[in-house]
């Protein structure tokens, strides 16, 4: 649920709890059809966007503190690599955060959880070619938004995640 909703949601154990309820309420209708986590996460991805739409007017822009999730290991790895590291991970997640429900959804799906199109498909109930479109839109916004992000403090340098 935290991919789904972005690293920042303040209501991401509200959302948590909405989803299990309503997995553990539709749990005698599931028939198989499709894979338990492909069903499990169109479960998760319809409360989001019911939430999301209830609380438009609300919506949390992403902050930058310690209950991110994002944690780097400090014994295998230099202290000033561990806080690139780190920086690009949040710098990263913010800019997922600032995605549309629909991208973020696709390409954190896709490019993280590392899902087929097709159970994406399922999961956001979609044809393939769209969920195939979204992911190409989502990493084009994506890529622009990490593009301005680094415009803004060259003095981090160049990182991967952005084009030279």
């Amino acid at each position: 649920m935290r991919a789904l909703a972005g690293a920042g949601a303040s209501d991401l154990d509200d959302l948590v709890q909405l989803a299990a309820e309503q997995v553990f309420r539709s749990l005698p209708s599931f028939s198989g059809r499709s894979d338990l986590m492909t069903w499990i996460y169109a479960i998760c991805y319809r409360v989001l966007l019911r939430n999301r739409r209830f609380y438009q007017r609300w919506r949390v822009r992403f902050e930058l503190d310690d209950g991110s999730g994002l944690e780097i290991s400090s014994d295998e790895v230099p202290a000033s690599t561990s806080l690139e590291l780190r920086e690009r991970a949040l710098r990263l997640h913010a800019a997922l955060a600032r995605l549309s429900d629909k991208y973020r959804t696709v390409v954190v799906l896709h490019d993280l959880e590392e899902l087929p199109i097709k159970e994406i498909a399922t999961i956001v109930r979609t044809g393939e070619l769209t969920v195939r479109s979204r992911l190409r839109d989502g990493r084009k916004k994506l890529q622009k938004l990490l593009h301005e992000d680094a415009a803004l403090a060259p003095s981090r340098g160049h990182h991967e995640l952005t084009p030279t």
